[in-house]
């Protein structure tokens, strides 16, 4: 029998560039549901980004943002 241990030691096995596919397969077999909608992975992607990136768009893009 599995148990929480034995998956726990597997995740931690993991690649990085598998983790997406590994999630989407354990998500099958959760009931647990967040209530908020699915996001594209690229969601979060500017972490980093200034605070004010929306208000100010247009000047960052002008100065190369992201080069």
């Amino acid at each position: 029998m599995t148990t929480r241990d034995d998956l726990y030691r597997l995740v931690d096995q993991l690649r990085p560039e598998t983790l997406d596919e590994a999630a989407a397969a354990l998500r099958q077999y959760t009931s647990v549901d967040s209530g908020e909608p699915p996001y594209p992975a690229s969601v979060g992607m500017l972490t980093e980004a200034p605070a004010d990136l929306s208000t100010h768009v247009d000047d960052y893009l002008a100065e190369g943002f992201g080069r």
